[in-house]
């Protein structure tokens, strides 16, 4: 399997102003920053949370906490990713009940992530509210969640991929859409085949006008014999 560079949907400046937009539309919804509290699903989820946090600090002068959920044990694919799953750290330091929780993710696919970070967050307590803040929604849902806050919308075909790069997990600040291309052992054997199939009906042809001109030359001998 190899995945093909597509495009670029988002630089550096274009994700800087739409998280900048995202964290404006969180206050808004909250009519202000009372009992908000931001949780960054990781992997690039706490990055995004991290900034959206500071945007908030610059324009309404206040710090919100920030917290990070790992879904990992809470996936309902858990059992077929790794028979020994890397677990990373939740790490929710404030009481979340009764709060306004805003998860942050980068990418908005099927909702499964959504659907188990909810499953975990509702284990640390009883939320007021929980909305949902992601950088890019690519569509394709599986499950009936849809985001209050969305940074860009990209329609894409399932073996399309989108992958959101950040300085702090990636070194580098880009958000690309890219296609998936099985490369392998079934592509080579369809190949062969179809190499052998060109060959075989190659040689039929070959076959068919050697048999004619043979039956011919037998005619013309037996005409002079008699």
């Amino acid at each position: 399997m190899k995945i093909i560079k597509k495009a670029v949907v988002m630089d550096a400046t274009q994700i800087k102003r739409t998280i900048m937009r995202i964290a404006h539309e969180i206050v808004e919804n909250n009519r202000g920053v009372e009992d908000l509290v931001l949780v960054g699903i990781r992997k690039r989820g706490v990055p995004l949370a991290e900034r959206i946090a500071r945007f908030i600090y610059k324009f309404e002068g206040v710090e919100v906490p920030v917290g990070a959920l790992d879904i990992t044990l809470y996936r309902d694919d858990v059992q077929m990713i790794a028979s020994n799953p890397v677990v990373g750290q939740t790490d929710i330091r404030v009481d979340i009940n009764e709060k306004v929780i805003v998860l942050v993710d980068d990418v908005l696919f099927t909702g499964r992530t959504v659907r188990a970070a909810l499953d975990e967050l509702i284990d640390f307590g009883r939320p007021k509210v929980i909305r949902l803040a992601v950088l890019v929604d690519r569509g394709h849902r599986e499950f009936p969640i849809r985001a209050d806050s969305v940074g860009k919308n990209v329609p894409t075909a399932n073996q399309e991929t989108v992958r959101v790069l950040l300085k702090e997990t990636d070194g580098e600040e880009r958000v690309i859409l890219g296609e998936v291309v099985f490369l392998g052992s079934d592509d080579e054997e369809k190949g062969g085949k179809r190499n052998k199939a060109k060959r075989d009906s190659s040689g039929k042809k070959k076959g068919a006008g050697t048999k004619t001109k043979h039956k011919k030359s037998n005619g013309k001998k037996s005409n002079t014999v008699s």
